[in-house]
């Protein structure tokens, strides 16, 4: 049996050696022959090389547009009762003096819950605002005074004038009265004059006789014209009384309407006082306490949530105040992850629940910066200005799970306790992520 041509040179020597030609990689064969044929053998390894970069370019395109980029912003919250809740934030920043109620208390709307001293300066034994409290309460006690002298003055010209009236009318009655008898006597002694006058003429009479008569009706018309005018000037002197308390009425009205309103000035002087010594935090709703989230001795400020009312039996859900950047992408049913701060949760896992309500209106606008210039960290070097504040929104979750097993043993999450929630706000394809910079890029181009 004889061997292949090509064996029988592979065992020859040097026949293990490739013969060196132009066509580089591709080993020749046959070529001591002309008769024989040529054989072409590709390099297995670059075959291999080429499949193996192949291969990776479809994986990294593949998991380019199958894989995906998430965004999550984290948002701060409290649980609250689903049935009737309701936190009661402190109005003012300072010390937990007295807590008036403990969890389970029913409360009604207006009950004291808790008292808040703010930190104050003293002067002396006493604070600033205690001081200026007793000041303003010395002010208020004589605009008080002034304001019942004046009244006092008031009635009394009240009185002072209802009894001239009583008197005048009286008064007027009885010259009326002389003015009509008045009036009568001279209606007669004017008759008798005339009939004495006529006797007169006929020589029945004597002329003396007709100047006395007449003399009397003088006297007589005389008196009517005093009494006349006795009515006259008691008119006009009633007219005159009634016009000066009216006036000096006007007057006291001007002065009250004046002192009335220092008096209101002082009154808000007192309540910001009163509110500078202690601030009573009072409920808002009728309902039991869930929460107490502070304790006598607490350093708070303005806005912090100190109690929770509501049903501590009720189905929770948790609210989370969420900025406004990440509302344009939330969604109804969006998976939440939350994190209590009850239960850490490197100790004791995460927790999730769903979106079912997104606020359409803000709970909170963004505070001006002073100045209304943005603020620079002079730490920050040059990272550039902080990025503006934010209004807020309530969005609530439906956590999935109402207690945390703590060790073995299952612990209610108490209504009013604060966590942390860690949401998607936004998912891409990588594929996208890569492109789109592209895309934008060429559009302002």
């Amino acid at each position: 049996m004889q061997l292949p041509d090509f064996l029988k040179r592979l065992f020859q020597p040097g026949g293990g050696k490739r013969p060196q030609t132009t066509l580089g990689n591709f080993e020749v064969t046959g070529l001591h022959d002309l008769g024989s044929s040529i054989e072409f053998r590709r390099d297995t390894a670059g075959s291999l090389m080429v499949v193996f970069f192949s291969a990776l370019a479809i994986v990294i395109i593949g998991g380019l547009w199958i894989g995906t980029f998430s965004k999550q912003e984290t948002m701060r919250g409290v649980v609250l009762g689903a049935k009737g809740s309701q936190r009661v934030n402190s109005t003012v920043a300072g010390t937990v003096s007295t807590i008036w109620v403990k969890q389970g208390d029913t409360v009604v709307p207006g009950q004291k819950l808790l008292t808040v001293t703010p930190q104050q300066s003293g002067a002396g034994n006493k604070s600033l605002s205690e001081v200026e409290l007793a000041a303003l309460k010395s002010q208020t006690e004589s605009i008080d005074r002034r304001i019942g002298e004046i009244k006092d003055l008031m009635t009394r010209d009240a009185s002072d004038l209802k009894s001239y009236e009583d008197s005048s009318k009286k008064l007027a009655s009885n010259l009326e009265q002389q003015e009509a008898d008045m009036k009568r006597a001279v209606d007669q002694q004017a008759a008798a004059v005339d009939k004495l006058r006529g006797y007169l003429k006929r020589g029945l009479a004597t002329r003396d006789l007709v100047s006395v008569q007449e003399r009397a009706l003088q006297d007589y018309k005389r008196q009517l014209a005093d009494i006349r005018l006795q009515i006259t000037q008691l008119t006009s002197t009633r007219i005159d009384r009634r016009r000066t308390v009216e006036q000096n009425n006007n007057g006291s009205n001007s002065q009250l309407a004046d002192l009335e309103r220092a008096k209101a000035a002082l009154n808000s002087q007192m309540e910001q006082a009163k509110s500078a010594i202690a601030t009573d935090i009072l409920a808002v709703t009728a309902g039991q306490i869930a929460a107490v989230n502070v304790r006598e001795g607490s350093q708070v400020n303005s806005g912090d949530t100190v109690v929770a009312i509501g049903d501590p039996t009720a189905p929770f859900t948790v609210a989370l105040e969420a900025p406004s950047k990440t509302m344009g992408l939330l969604t109804i049913g969006q998976r939440v992850v939350l994190k209590y701060d009850a239960f850490p949760y490197k100790t004791f896992g995460v927790k999730y629940g769903k979106v079912i309500s997104i606020g359409e209106q803000p709970v909170s606008l963004p505070k001006a910066v002073a100045d209304d210039k943005p603020f620079i960290d002079p730490k920050m070097g040059d990272a550039g200005p902080a990025p503006p504040p934010q209004s807020r929104y309530l969005v609530e979750v439906e956590p999935d799970d109402r207690a945390i097993n703590a060790y073995g043993v299952d612990r209610p999450i108490l209504v009013g306790s604060t966590l942390s929630a860690d949401v998607v706000v936004e998912r891409r394809r990588l594929i996208d992520w890569v492109i789109d910079p592209i895309l934008a890029m060429r559009g302002r181009l």
